[in-house]
Order: structure tokens, then sequence, then C-alpha cells
């Protein structure tokens, strides 16, 4: 039996191979996506662990995130609603290591497929597999789009 590309994404489990598929899908013969090709719909089983980073001012003490789902900030500030945290205000939790990636990806403006793990705020071990993904024109990176899954152990 047969499937199409988007019945086979929904198939695959694993986060990073479906964003990866997804972001593969989008930009075509373009060497990446648009952010505004982007439609939380296309991954509404997948949203909450998803998260979006623009670029512009990255460097910045103040940067914060653009979206950043509830599955993420539970991976590091586990047990907090998104309501109390704010996408924004994570942007103090594990910065640099978030930061080292974007900078590759930016200047390689290639997707990263990563996994490891870390400590969270209530010092609790972190495992993760996450996917970055490049979303700009041309060869300019605007932004990064990214999935992670955890377990906390």
């Amino acid at each position: 039996m047969q499937h199409n590309t988007s019945e086979s994404l929904m198939l695959e489990r694993r986060i990073t191979l479906r964003l990866l598929g997804y972001w593969e899908k989008l930009r075509g013969t373009r060497p990446m996506p648009r952010e505004e090709d982007i439609d939380p719909d296309d991954l509404h089983d997948l949203w909450d662990n998803c998260m979006l980073v623009h670029v512009k001012d990255l460097d910045k003490p103040d940067y914060n995130y653009t979206y950043m789902g509830q599955g993420i900030i539970e991976a590091y500030q586990f047990g907090m609603p998104a309501s109390e945290v704010g996408a924004g205000s994570l942007s103090a939790l594990n910065a640099n290591f978030l930061m080292r990636r974007c900078k590759q990806i930016i200047e390689t403006r290639k997707p990263l497929l990563d996994e490891g793990e870390f400590r969270n705020m209530h010092n609790e071990l972190v495992k993760y597999r996450q996917c970055l993904l490049p979303l700009g024109e041309g060869d300019r990176v605007d932004a990064i789009f990214g999935g992670m899954r955890f377990k906390i152990f």
C-alpha cells in the first residue's frame, strides 16, 4: 500500500524526522522555506513541542523567543504552565546552549538534528531529541523553527 508524503509524515513518530520531512516539503527547490510557509495546523499534534526563534537581535541580552510550546517550557521548568512563564522569559534558560546551535544554523543554512541531555531549573535530568530548521529567503536565515521531544528523569 502506497502512502502520500503527508500521510507518511503523520505516521512517523519521531519529531526530528517529521519536522525535517515537513521542512523539506515546504522548501521544494529553494534553499529553505520562509516563516510564512509554516502552518501550525499542519503540525497540530507536535505544536506544543515546537519553537520559533527570530535571528534578528539574537545576541542581545534581553532577547525573547518568538514562540515556545508548552512541552518545551515543561522541559526547562517542569510543572510551570506557559501562562505563568511566558515564552520571552525562557531566554535565560539554557540560552547559551540554544544560541550556539542557532549560530551554527545561521552559518551553515542547514537543518540540525541533535540529541543529548541537560539539567532543568529543578535540577532534573532532561534527555532530549530536537530538530532545528532554518527559515528565510535565498541564503538569508531570518528565523529558526524547531521541535523537541524529551523525557525527564
